[in-house]
């Protein structure tokens, strides 16, 4: 093989690793890896050809201790070195040798930013599950008992019914009153009046500021998130996410690798870069790469939470004849910063690109139909439901007139 000439196996990812042919159809790499490494290949006078995998992926191991993706095409001999943001683990040490790291990275993972406001029928998560029963308890209770105490001379319909209009601030009337109710009745109209008053005020409060719903900020938020239905989980095939849940001790992290292989939410990095994030996806990568695809995006939520640490570098064969040069070459250019020159130059492109927007809440909020949609929502319940007694009344009264 030609020493002066490698043979380089790559994936062609926008902003990593672009391949294209200049005016003088010479095949030329651009991006931020493809940049350092057209760099490294400069200073070291080595031309080179670039080769792609055919299955587009980073690299797995399968049956028999092969690899897909990079990893593979370097294990038969069919690359000498491969770059693409790969990271150094046993298992692929075993194969294939690696060059100077270059970079580390933290896998992570995004997510769309809930909305700020609690939406159909959100006035029912201002108070918890366990008041809400305890509330509606004591109501039942509190209905039966004094039904009980009125021997019979009210239907319990009719004492359920000015029992609630209490809790809405209507009077509290009853044609058999007592006068040895009067601490019974005290007492609920206290309770009425407090529980009313209370939620009177925490809906004021919501309706003027209203508080941001919960995000999933770590892994463990995600597994429960992921278990219940309510997002899915997205990661790129062949890298390092994988192998790293399926083989963790933490049982969130095992659960996340069986629903992304169960379910095959692998995605392409054509289609990530092409997609926007929707409201229930969530994405798995290293998080310098997902600051660089949505870092100016302030809709989306950077999970702090760090499930793995990996050291990045290229991969070379394990009979590659120039790793010391290699290895000397980019210890030079890393110590000078020329790896995080490119990543910086190629974040602040990446910031025209896409325009940065989110609604300033705090200078003006309205209140829309989408906001107050549980409260028209239960108006039209209620009307729907008197309607139908009030027409089930009518028919019975016919019904009787005509026997």
């Amino acid at each position: 093989m030609n020493f002066s000439k490698w043979i380089v196996a790559a994936l062609n990812i926008p902003m990593i690793f672009e391949v294209y042919v200049n005016d003088n159809g010479k095949t030329r790499i651009a991006g931020i890896e493809g940049n350092f490494a057209d760099a490294i290949f400069t200073e070291m006078n080595i031309e080179y050809d670039i080769v792609f995998p055919e299955d587009n992926e980073y690299g797995r191991e399968v049956n028999g201790g092969n690899w897909t993706g990079l990893i593979g095409m370097v294990q038969r001999g069919e690359a000498d070195i491969a770059i693409g943001t790969l990271g150094i683990d046993e298992k692929r040490f075993r194969v294939v040798d690696f060059s100077f790291p270059y970079t580390g990275g933290e896998l992570t993972f995004v997510v769309l930013k809930p909305s700020e406001w609690l939406m159909a029928f959100g006035l029912f998560n201002l108070l918890e599950l366990s008041t809400w029963m305890l509330l509606f308890g004591s109501f039942l209770l509190s209905t039966a008992l004094f039904f009980a105490m009125l021997n019979g001379t009210t239907t319990y319909l009719e004492v359920v019914h000015i029992f609630f209009g209490s809790i809405l601030r209507q009077p509290l009337f009853f044609h058999n009153y007592t006068q040895g109710k009067k601490f019974f009745i005290g007492t609920w109209l206290l309770f009425s009046f407090i529980m009313s008053s209370v939620f009177s005020g925490v809906l004021l409060s919501f309706l003027a500021t209203p508080s941001k719903v919960e995000t999933i900020k770590n892994f463990k938020e995600l597994s429960k998130a992921v278990e219940s239905g309510t997002h899915r989980v997205y990661t790129l095939k062949g890298n390092f996410a994988i192998p790293f849940f399926l083989n963790s001790k933490e049982p969130y992290f095992r659960l996340l690798g069986n629903a992304i292989e169960q379910n095959n939410w692998y995605i392409r990095m054509e289609e990530l870069l092409r997609n926007p994030l929707k409201s229930k996806d969530v994405i798995i990568c290293p998080r310098e790469f997902l600051k660089l695809l949505y870092g100016n995006q302030p809709e989306i939520y950077f999970s702090e939470d760090s499930g793995y640490t990996m050291t990045v570098a290229f991969v070379l064969r394990k009979d590659f004849c120039c790793t010391t040069q290699l290895k000397k070459v980019m210890s030079r250019m890393i110590s000078a910063g020329i790896f995080e020159r490119f990543f910086n130059l190629e974040t602040f492109k990446q910031s025209f690109s896409v325009p940065a927007s989110e609604e300033k809440m705090d200078k003006k909020r309205v209140l829309t139909l989408n906001h107050l949609s549980s409260a028209f929502s239960i108006l039209l319940s209620g009307l729907v439901i008197s309607f139908l007694v009030f027409l089930g009344e009518v028919i019975s009264n016919y019904i009787t007139r005509e026997t």
